[in-house]
């Protein structure tokens, strides 16, 4: 039987973890920035969590991975400017978490070596970690992660009280990619509205497609543009236009880009839009400018395909399905302006 005394600790301690999740709400309405919210929660959490480091992992959907978001601790900016890490669903305690939607405590990685993704932490000397899913009513986002230098940190831990606290993180993650959308869809649609005017105003190929490269460029950055057309009397499409700052002239060695094995040549083909992974490429044109990824549409009008419109950067996985509608939306108006420049023989 519980002492009266023991029972006033026990209450004590039920009291202030609801005071604190009371204090979480309020942090999580007057914070939009999830950095300097992340660390408000990390110092405000470790009176009532045994961690180091607190950490949450997102799941990228298109990649099926889990990617770190936000990487935390107190009194020591360990993760400050390390880069996103990835890793594997299949073969990780986040994406174990991610899949099954249950918690999963570890008391001693050094002698659990289930999931191989975990040798990152463990190296960084993490013995012990607790994995909470961090889900909405709408969505499956992803997990938190508390993480101990200490063997059994979480082997008494009140793992209902932790998924309370995930609960209202994964509400504030919610509401800033409902914020970031925002701002994207109002983006884009400047977008479709600058690349108008750019049409308007340009009849040459070569100064439309630097105009069309800089509109893009707040929201879909790239490092180079290029302005492919049909020749129909040789069947060969041919670089009209390309805008890339950065070129010394020894990159683009040809202008007749193939039909076959290039993603320009698919792109026209299939008359649909293509995200171009150029790992996969073995020319050297795109070797040595360094090349990782990039977006090609057709430009159709009147159900002619004119050509290709396509950008490229150094970036990785640079642009997602929904970059390639938008581009696709670009690439229509631009068939327009092309197919007046054709007409006025300003190319």
């Amino acid at each position: 039987m519980i002492s009266p005394a023991a029972q006033l600790v026990i209450n004590d301690q039920q009291t202030q973890k609801y005071r604190t999740l009371l204090e979480l709400s309020k942090v999580i309405t007057s914070h939009h920035d999830l950095s300097e919210l992340f660390h408000e929660l990390a110092c405000g959490l470790e009176h009532l969590f045994p961690f180091r480091d607190l950490a949450v992992m997102l799941h990228d959907e298109r990649r099926n991975v889990m990617r770190s978001y936000i990487m935390e601790g107190c009194a020591v900016a360990r993760w400050v400017g390390k880069e996103s890490t990835e890793v594997s669903v299949d073969d990780s305690i986040n994406g174990h978490v991610w899949k099954t939607q249950t918690p999963l405590c570890i008391d001693n990685l050094d002698e659990d070596f289930r999931f191989p993704a975990a040798q990152i932490i463990r190296d960084g000397g993490i013995k012990s970690v607790c994995c909470i899913p961090l889900s909405t009513v709408h969505q499956r986002l992803g997990t938190l992660n508390l993480w101990s230098e200490e063997i059994g940190a979480y082997r008494d831990f009140d793992i209902d009280f932790a998924q309370l606290v995930a609960g209202q993180i994964a509400v504030a993650v919610e509401a800033q990619f409902q914020r970031e959308q925002i701002a994207r869809d109002r983006d884009r649609s400047q977008l479709l509205l600058q690349v108008n005017n750019s049409l308007v105003s340009n009849l040459n190929l070569r100064e439309l497609l630097s105009a069309i490269s800089l509109a893009l460029s707040p929201v879909m950055p790239h490092e180079a543009a290029a302005l492919t057309l049909h020749d129909v009397p040789s069947n060969e499409l041919r670089v009209a236009a390309f805008d890339f700052p950065e070129d010394d002239g020894n990159c683009v060695t040809g202008r007749v880009v193939p039909f076959e094995g290039n993603p320009i040549g698919e792109a026209f083909t299939t008359r649909k839009t293509v995200l171009i992974d150029y790992s996969q490429s073995d020319d050297p044109r795109v070797a040595c400018s360094g090349f990782a990824s990039g977006c090609a549409s057709p430009l159709i009008f009147r159900d002619r395909v004119l050509g290709v419109l396509a950008i490229k950067t150094r970036r990785e996985h640079a642009f997602s399905p929904e970059d390639g509608e938008l581009f696709e939306q670009v690439a229509k108006q631009v068939a327009i302006a092309v197919e007046n420049a054709l007409a006025y023989n300003e190319i």
